[in-house]
């Protein structure tokens, strides 16, 4: 089931449907927890970034270890009219982004936590949180727009 045809009509597995939905609705999810901070629902905001966090977590090993399993990008290429080099490329930048991303997210929940806990972080304050925050909406949205480009030069075109 894992590797059958995905649900989306394309050439990709069922998996990266799987994972392409959830990607999908990740800046909607984003959206209802920074409301929460708006509102000034500090502990709802925290809960569901970390919650949010760990979804994201999930279907990441998900789709790494679905691309181990079938051989790597190396296996859904070759079915691709796309230039390899300019793949390539646009892979690592991708995977660049995706990682200083996580990396950032990581930090921000980390510290958001500790601040929490010892009762600093409340609401109207944290403008370094929030430009921290506005960076990470910026990368999740770029990485997506990124994965969407790779699953249409892989599955689509």
């Amino acid at each position: 089931m894992f590797f059958d045809p995905g649900f989306m009509g394309t050439r990709a597995p069922m998996y990266l449907d799987i994972v392409g939905i959830f990607f999908g609705i990740l800046p909607f999810l984003m959206f209802f927890s920074i409301r929460y901070a708006i509102k000034g629902d500090i502990k709802k905001h925290l809960v569901s970034q970390a919650i949010i966090f760990v979804l994201t977590l999930v279907f990441v090993v998900i789709f790494e270890t679905g691309m181990r399993m079938a051989g790597g990008f190396s296996a859904y290429i070759e079915e691709s009219p796309v230039n390899y080099t300019f793949f390539i490329t646009f892979l690592i930048i991708h995977v660049l982004v995706a990682i200083a991303t996580f990396n950032l997210w990581s930090y921000q929940l980390i510290t958001s936590v500790k601040a929490y806990r010892k009762g600093e972080l409340k609401v109207g304050t944290g403008q370094r949180h929030k430009k921290i925050a506005r960076i990470l909406i910026a990368g999740i949205f770029v990485t997506i727009a990124q994965g969407v480009g790779i699953y249409y030069f892989l599955f689509i075109m």
